[in-house]
C-alpha cells in the first residue's frame, strides 16, 4: 500500500518539505469542484500505471507551470507471509519509492519515465535536471507496469476498474450475470489455470490441423499415383504417334518439292508467252502516237487562229454594248430634260421668301400637334390596360404596391393588404369615394405574421415600398359616441380578417359621413370629425378637401372604377381620333408648300436645261453611227470563226479515234507488263521455295539420285489416296496437322522414361503416409485426455474463487444488515459461458436479483460498490490486496446509506483513495481516516495552498 506521496509542478499543487502521509484505510481528498481533488487523485492513479485521466484530461492540463513535472509515491515493503512484495525485483528495504517524470521530448510531445528506488528518495527536482544520474533506477512504461502486476497485483483489469467513473461504478449492479462472472474472474482468478487450459486447447487444435493436413497429403499421394499410371500409358501412345509423324513429314517434303518443280516450269513458259505479246503491243502504241502528234499540231494552229478571231469578236461586242448603254443613258436624259422643260414652262412664278415663312409656321404647328397626340396616346394605352385589368377583376393597386405584393409572393411570405380586407357596404355605395379619400395610403398597409416581419421589412427597404408593413393588431375597445345620428366610416364598411386588421380600423368609429358641408360644420362645432360626399374633411384643425386617387376597396369600388374608366376611355379615344385627322391635314398642307418651293428652284434652271438638251441630241446621233459600223465588222469576224472551228472539230474527231486506239493498246501493254512482273515475282518466289524444299529434302538424308527419282516416287501408293488419286501437299499437310495435334494432346513435359520407376516410388509413399496418419491420431487422443484434465482443474479453481467471492459478498451484506446470496451457473461445460447470479434484500426483505427493478437508486449504489469490494477483498487468506480509487462513492445516496458505504470501506483490507465534496461537516463521518482539504489557487498566484491534513483522533472524533 501507499505510505506517502508528493509532487513537483503537478497542477497547481505546491512543493512541500515533507511528503503527505497516507493512511492504510480510507484517505479522502475533500473540497468543492475545481479545488484540485481530481488533480492529486489522478497523480496517484498515474503511479499505479493509469494512462487516461478524469474528464479526458491530458498532461498539458496538469503540467502548466513548467515543461516538466514529477509525481512521487512511497510504497510499504513490509514482509507478508515471510516475503516482501518487491522482493521479485530485488528491493528488500521496508520502503520502496516510485517516481514518474513527465516532460516534453525533442518532438515537442509529452513523454513519461518511471524510476524505482529501494528505500527513501525525495530529491524530485534533481531527477528532472540530472536524470542520467539515476539511470540504474530507470524503467520504461511497460517495465514499470510489469513490476506493479508482479509485486502488488495491479493488473490491467484492476486499472480498468480504477479508471471507472462514478456513473459506471453505480451501473455495475446492472451488469448481466455473465459480465459479473468476467469481472470477478479478472480481479480474483489465477490466470495460470486458464493459460494452461488455453495452451492445451491450442495444442489440440494444432494436432487436429496436422491430422487434417496428413489426410489431405495422403489423398493427394493417391491421386498422384493414379495420375502417374495414366501418364505412363499416355507416354507409350505418344511414342507411336511420333514415328507416324516423322514418316508423314518425309512424304510431305518430297511431294512439296515435286509440286514446286512442276509449278516453276509452268510459270516459266507463261512468262515467255506474255513477254512476246507485250513487245507487239508496245510497237503498236509507238506507231499510233506518231499519227496522234501530227493531228495535235494541226489542232493547236487552228486553236490559235480561233483565239485571235474570238478576241476581235469579244472586243466588238464590248464596244457595241458600251455604245448602246451610253446612247440609252443619253436618250433617257434627253427625255427627262424635255419633260422638265415642258413642266417648267407651265409653272407660275411665286415669292420664295413668303413660301419659306409659311413652311416654318406649318412645321411648328405639326410638331405641337404630334406632341399632343403622343401624350394622349400614352394616356389611352394606360387606360386600356387599366380597363382590361378591371374587367379581369384585378384590383387597381398602384404600381409600387403591385411590385411589393409580387415580391412577397415569390419569397413565400403570407400577407394581408388592408385594401383586400375592406369593402364598402352596398347601401353605402354613394360614400365610396369619400371613404377611400379618407383612408388614403393606409389602404396599402401590409400585415404579416411575426415570423415573417423581419424578412418583409428587408424586402420593403430593397424595393422602397412607401406604405407601412405591420404586425396583426386586434380590436381595441373604444368609446363610441351614442349621440350622433350620422353613420361612421366604420359602420359603412365590411372587414375580413378582423382578428388581424380590426386594430387599425378603430379611428374610423369616430369619423362620420354627412351629405352637406353645413351638416359637417355643425358636427365640427361639437368637436366631431366628419367628411362629406365630395370628400371635405372637417375636424378640430379646420377643413381640407381630400382627393381619392384610385378606388380599390371592395367589389363596389371596382365596379365604380370600371364605369369611370370606360367613360374616360371613350373621351380619350375621341381626342386621339381628332388629333390624327389634324396631323394628316397639316402634313398635306406642308407637302404642298414644299412642292411649291421646289418648283420655283427648278424654274430658275430653265435656260441651262434647254442648252443641255441640244448637246445631248448631237452626242446620241454620233453613237448611232458607231454602233452600225462596229456591228458590220463583228459579223464578218464571226463568219471566219465558225469556219475555223468546223475544221478544228473534224481534225479533233480523227485525233480522238487515234487516242482511243492508243489507249486500248497502251492499257493492254500495261496489263501484259503487270502480268509479266507478277509472273516474274512468282517465278522468283517459286525458285526460292523450290531451293528451300530441295534443302529440306536433302536434310532428310536423300542422295542426289534419290532426289532425281522423286518424280517417279510420287507415282507410288504412299503418295495416293484410297481412290488412287495423287495427294496434294495441302491434303497431306492437313493430315500431318491432325497427327501433330494428336501428338500434342498426348505430350506431357512431366513424363519421361523414368515414369515407370516413379509409379513404383509413389506406391511406397502412399503406404508411409497412411502409417503417419495413424500415429497422429494416437497423439491426438493423448492431447484430448490432457486437455480434459486441465479443464477439470480450471473449473475447480473457478468454483473455489466464486465460492469465496459469494461468501465475501454475503459477509459485506451482513454489515449493512442486508441478506444476500449468490450462485454460480454453469451454462455449458466451457467456463467462457458461465454466469454468477447475485441476490440481495434490504430492510428485512427477501433477496431479489441485483439487476432487477426492485432496488432503490441508493441501494443500487451500495450494491454496486459491494460487488466490486467483494472482488478485491480476500479476508480469509490474509494477503495484501490492491489499492482502490473511488470518485465520490457517497454520491446520489442519503446520509444513512453513505455511512453504510463507509462501513464497507473500513471492514475490507484495501487502502482507499476517494474524493469527497465539502457539502457536509466531516465531524459527522467516522469512516474517513485521513482527510486532505484541497483549495484553489488564488488570483495572481501560481500555486494553491498546501493540502491540509486532518487525521481521525479516534473512531468517534476527528
Amino acid at each position: 500500500m501507499i505510505k506517502d506521496f508528493s509532487t513537483v509542478f503537478w497542477g497547481h499543487l505546491p512543493m512541500t518539505k515533507e511528503p503527505y502521509k497516507a493512511h492504510e484505510k480510507v484517505n479522502a481528498f475533500v473540497g468543492p469542484s475545481g479545488h484540485g481533488k481530481t488533480t492529486i487523485w489522478d497523480g496517484l492513479r498515474l503511479m499505479l500505471g493509469a494512462s487516461h485521466f478524469e474528464s479526458k484530461r491530458t498532461f498539458s492540463f496538469y503540467v502548466q507551470k513548467s515543461n516538466w513535472a514529477v509525481v512521487r509515491v512511497a510504497f510499504n515493503n513490509f514482509s507478508v507471509n515471510g516475503i516482501r512484495p518487491f522482493e521479485p525485483v530485488r528491493k528488500f528495504k521496508e520502503e520502496v519509492t516510485a517516481c514518474c517524470r513527465i516532460y516534453k521530448n525533442d518532438q515537442k510531445s509529452w513523454s513519461r519515465d518511471y524510476y524505482l528506488f529501494d528505500g527513501k528518495f525525495y530529491d524530485l527536482a534533481d531527477l528532472q535536471l540530472n536524470s542520467k544520474a539515476y539511470s540504474e533506477a530507470y524503467l520504461n512504461v511497460s517495465e514499470y507496469l510489469h513490476i506493479l502486476e508482479e509485486c502488488l497485483g495491479v493488473t490491467k483489469e484492476f486499472r480498468n476498474l480504477m479508471a471507472m467513473n462514478p456513473d459506471n461504478v453505480r451501473e455495475v449492479v446492472n451488469s448481466s450475470p455473465h459480465e459479473l462472472f468476467d469481472l470477478v474472474f479478472n480481479l480474483k482468478g489465477t490466470k495460470d489455470y486458464k493459460k494452461r487450459y488455453d495452451e492445451s486447447k491450442q495444442r489440440l487444435g494444432v494436432q487436429e490441423l496436422a491430422i487434417e493436413q496428413a489426410e489431405e497429403e495422403m489423398d493427394q499421394a493417391k491421386n498422384r499415383f493414379e495420375v502417374t499410371s495414366q501418364k505412363a500409358e499416355k507416354f507409350r501412345l505418344y511414342q507411336e504417334k511420333e514415328i507416324e509423324v516423322e514418316r508423314t513429314e518425309i512424304i510431305l517434303k518430297k511431294l512439296e518439292y515435286f509440286e514446286f518443280q512442276e509449278e516453276l516450269k509452268s510459270t516459266k513458259e507463261e512468262m515467255d508467252r506474255v513477254e512476246k505479246t507485250g513487245r507487239f503491243e508496245s510497237d503498236k502504241v509507238n506507231e499510233i502516237t506518231v499519227k496522234f502528234n501530227v493531228k495535235q499540231k494541226e489542232i493547236e494552229q487552228l486553236i490559235l487562229e480561233s483565239d485571235r478571231l474570238g478576241d476581235i469578236e469579244e472586243q466588238a461586242n464590248q464596244d457595241i454594248t458600251q455604245y448602246t448603254v451610253d446612247k440609252a443613258r443619253i436618250d433617257t436624259q434627253i427625255e427627262e430634260i424635255d419633260e422638265q422643260i415642258n413642266c417648267l414652262k407651265q409653272i407660275e412664278p411665286q415669292n420664295v421668301d413668303y413660301l419659306n415663312e409659311l413652311k416654318e409656321m406649318l412645321t411648328a404647328d405639326l410638331e405641337q400637334t404630334k406632341l399632343d397626340y403622343s401624350q394622349v396616346k400614352t394616356e389611352l394605352v394606360h387606360l386600356k390596360r387599366k380597363f382590361s385589368d378591371l374587367e379581369k377583376n384585378l384590383v387597381p393597386y398602384k404600381e409600387e404596391a403591385k411590385k411589393f405584393r409580387q415580391t412577397l409572393v415569390e419569397n413565400h411570405i403570407p400577407f394581408i393588404m388592408l385594401a383586400d380586407a375592406i369593402s364598402v357596404k352596398p347601401e353605402m355605395k354613394s360614400w365610396q369615394k369619400a371613404i377611400e379619400s379618407y383612408i388614403g395610403n393606409n389602404r396599402y398597409r401590409i400585415i404579416v405574421e411575426p415570423d415573417n416581419y423581419l424578412s418583409a421589412k428587408k424586402i420593403q427597404q430593397e424595393i422602397r415600398y412607401g406604405a407601412r408593413v405591420s404586425l396583426p393588431k386586434k380590436e381595441k375597445v373604444l368609446s363610441i359616441r351614442k349621440n350622433v345620428s350620422y353613420p361612421s366610416i366604420r359602420s359603412a364598411i365590411n372587414i375580413s380578417h378582423r382578428e388581424k386588421v380590426e386594430g387599425y380600423m378603430g379611428r374610423l368609429n369616430n369619423v362620420y359621413l354627412v351629405e352637406t358641408v353645413e351638416e359637417g360644420h355643425d358636427l365640427q362645432a361639437k368637436g366631431i370629425e366628419s367628411i362629406t360626399l365630395e370628400g371635405l374633411l372637417q375636424d378640430e384643425d379646420g377643413a381640407i378637401h381630400l382627393k381619392y386617387h384610385t378606388l380599390c376597396c371592395g367589389k363596389l369600388a371596382i365596379d365604380e372604377e370600371i364605369k369611370e374608366t370606360k367613360e374616360l376611355l371613350n373621351e380619350k379615344e375621341k381626342i386621339v381620333n381628332e388629333l390624327e385627322d389634324s396631323i394628316s391635314k397639316q402634313e398635306s398642307e406642308l407637302g404642298e408648300v414644299n412642292s411649291a418651293i421646289n418648283n420655283q428652284k427648278l424654274l430658275a434652271r430653265l435656260p441651262d436645261l434647254e442648252n443641255s438638251y441640244h448637246l445631248l441630241r448631237e452626242e446620241s446621233t454620233k453613237l448611232s453611227v458607231l454602233i452600225d459600223d462596229t456591228t458590220k465588222e463583228k459579223d464578218k469576224v464571226k463568219h471566219e470563226l465558225v469556219e475555223n472551228r468546223n475544221k478544228e472539230r473534224k481534225i479533233g474527231a480523227v485525233q480522238s479515234g487515234l487516242a482511243e486506239e492508243r489507249a486500248r493498246s497502251l492499257q493492254k501493254a500495261e496489263d501484259l507488263l503487270k502480268q509479266h512482273t507478277d509472273l516474274h515475282e512468282k517465278f522468283s518466289y517459286l525458285t526460292s521455295i523450290t531451293e528451300q524444299a530441295l534443302t529440306e529434302v536433302q536434310a532428310l538424308g536423300l542422295s542426289d539420285d534419290e532426289i532425281e527419282f522423286i518424280s517417279y516416287d510420287v507415282q507410288g501408293s504412299a503418295f495416293r489416296n484410297q481412290q488412287g488419286d495423287l495427294f496434294t501437299s495441302k491434303e497431306l499437310q492437313n493430315r500431318l496437322n491432325e497427327l501433330l495435334e494428336e501428338k500434342r494432346k498426348l505430350y506431357d513435359n512431366s513424363v519421361s522414361e523414368e515414369i515407370v520407376r516413379l509409379v513404383e516410388a509413389q506406391q511406397g509413399q502412399v503406404e508411409l503416409l497412411a502409417q503417419n496418419l495413424r500415429n497422429l491420431k494416437e497423439d491426438r487422443d493423448k492431447l484430448e485426455r490432457t486437455c480434459d484434465d486441465l479443464l477439470y482443474q480450471f473449473r475447480n479453481h473457478i468454483k473455489e474463487i466464486m465460492k469465496n467471492y459469494i461468501t465475501e459478498f454475503e459477509n459485506l451484506a451482513d454489515l449493512l444488515k442486508a441478506s444476500a446470496k449468490g450462485r454460480l451457473v454453469e451454462v455449458t461445460p466451457e467456463p467462457e459461458t458461465w454466469e454468477i447470479q447475485l441476490f440481495i434484500g434490504y430492510d428485512g426483505k427477501e433477496p431479489v436479483a441485483v439487476d432487477g427493478p426492485h432496488l432503490s437508486s441508493g441501494q443500487k449504489a451500495c450494491t454496486s460498490l459491494m460487488i466490486l469490494l467483494a472482488a478485491l477483498s480476500d479476508n480469509q487468506k490474509g494477503t495484501t490486496t490492491p489499492i482502490m480509487f473511488l470518485d465520490e462513492p457517497k454520491a446520489r445516496v442519503d446520509d444513512e446509506r453513505g455511512n453504510e458505504i463507509g462501513q464497507l470501506l473500513q471492514v475490507t483490507n484495501i487502502q482507499y483513495f476517494i474524493t469527497h465534496q465539502q457539502g457536509e461537516s466531516l465531524k459527522t463521518i467516522d469512516w474517513i481516516d485521513h482527510a486532505f482539504t484541497c483549495s484553489a489557487s488564488e488570483p495572481g498566484k501560481e500555486f494553491a495552498h498546501p493540502l491540509i491534513l486532518k487525521k481521525r483522533a479516534s473512531r468517534s472524533h476527528w
